[in-house]
């Protein structure tokens, strides 16, 4: 049972691997694509938002589909369509056809935000911080590797649509590498509208929700953003630009790997909040940024902060809210998920409108002043009581 555990905790790893590649592929790759298909800033953060209200929408159905066919079950299904919709995207003639080949990837990558996180809480029961904070390392590294990978790539010539050939078929390999649902026997969820309206009527769950809004949406911010600010206004190559922003990829997956041993030691509320602060003091420093090995410094730091926060708010209100945790942690990512994308759309107008200077200088700072006050209401109203540790009674392997 251990090595199916752990196995199924390793294929979960790889499959936010290949979600993190598919979401970072269009940053890496936005001034070819847009010059290509014809994209404006606006449209491009509109890419985002319209998956976005997509991705939200199947979140809040994704309980019902997990209670009735099982997460794996699921889990393979929308591998198989995120694998078509990469697929079809590298196919794409105009904004149109792109975007239909993104509502299909958001189809499938949206099944996989609400499902690979609780996965790890029916996989280690007893773990409220560390387990998942090492599951959500997989995003960064595969946005650090995907930037710098990607970048090399389009800068030796290769065409944008290759890499979403060779990404449709790493996310077929790793469809095909879950252990049948019959072997590894997970916990039942509860997709009754009973278990909906409990959570629902949680005035926590919302400020929880909301604070992860933000947070997500700062995180969005640097994710989407960052590659097309250093070609189009510093001027630099794809590659170059990809090493740059894997800094902040970088920082976020070194802050998890560490997130994963500090939580057992320090309270989880303590590491959120002093995060999200610090995460609001950093971004201030932005308007000091004038080089790319700056921008990398300052990325690398703003990773390393906002680290902790989207697993560990997840973490922690699962940990304390009597809901079914499934359920729950599927609706806190109906807010992370659209926070992510709103902020992407704000700044593309702010983009357009003066410049992405500017919209990194305004939007992002705003957004994270926010998550440590929702959060403290939160916490306040749901009673928590203070978590010294993470209880970590079993592990991996």
């Amino acid at each position: 049972m251990k090595d199916l555990r752990k196995r199924t905790f390793n294929v979960s790893g790889l499959s936010f691997l290949v979600y993190s590649l598919s979401s970072i592929a269009i940053s890496i790759c936005l001034v070819n694509i847009k010059r290509d298909l014809n994209f404006s800033l606006t449209e491009a953060g509109l890419f985002g938002m319209l998956c976005a209200i997509e991705q939200m929408i199947i979140l809040f159905i994704s309980p019902i589909f997990a209670a009735k066919f099982g997460k794996i079950k699921v889990l393979r299904a929308s591998l198989l369509i995120l694998t078509a919709g990469l697929f079809f995207f590298s196919k794409s003639i105009n904004f149109f056809t792109a975007l239909l080949s993104a509502l299909c990837m958001g189809l499938g990558v949206a099944n996989m935000e609400a499902l690979l996180t609780p996965i790890v809480n029916d996989l280690y029961p007893n773990d409220t911080g560390a387990k998942m904070n090492m599951m959500h390392a997989f995003w960064p590294l595969g946005t650090c590797s995907g930037l710098i990978g990607f970048g090399y790539l389009l800068s030796i010539g290769i065409n944008w649509r290759y890499i979403y050939i060779g990404l449709s078929i790493f996310a077929l390999l790793i469809c095909f590498s879950y252990l049948s649902s019959k072997k590894v026997k997970l916990p039942p969820s509860d997709g009754s509208k009973a278990a909906f309206k409990e959570i629902f009527s949680l005035p926590s769950f919302w400020l929880f929700g909301l604070s992860l809004f933000f947070a997500g949406g700062a995180e969005g911010a640097f994710a989407f953003w960052s590659a097309t600010l250093i070609q189009l206004y510093l001027k630099a190559s794809a590659f170059y630009a990809g090493i740059v922003t894997a800094s902040f990829a970088l920082g976020m997956f070194i802050g998890r790997s560490l997130n994963s041993k500090v939580l057992k030691k320090v309270s989880i509320q303590k590491a959120i909040i002093v995060s999200s602060i610090a995460s609001f003091i950093v971004s201030l420093l932005f308007i000091f940024v004038n080089s790319l090995f700056g921008l990398a410094v300052f990325l690398f730091f703003m990773g390393l902060c906002l680290a902790c926060l989207w697993p560990t708010i997840q973490s922690f209100a699962a940990a304390i809210l009597p809901v079914d945790a499934t359920a729950l942690m599927i609706f806190l990512s109906c807010f992370g998920v659209p926070g992510y994308s709103t902020a992407s759309f704000i700044m593309g107008i702010v983009g357009d409108k003066y410049n992405l200077f500017i919209a990194f200088i305004t939007v992002v700072p705003v957004f994270l002043i926010l998550v440590p006050i929702l959060f403290i209401m939160g916490c306040k109203l749901s009673g928590s009581p203070k978590l010294k540790k993470v209880k970590q009674n079993e592990s991996i392997g």
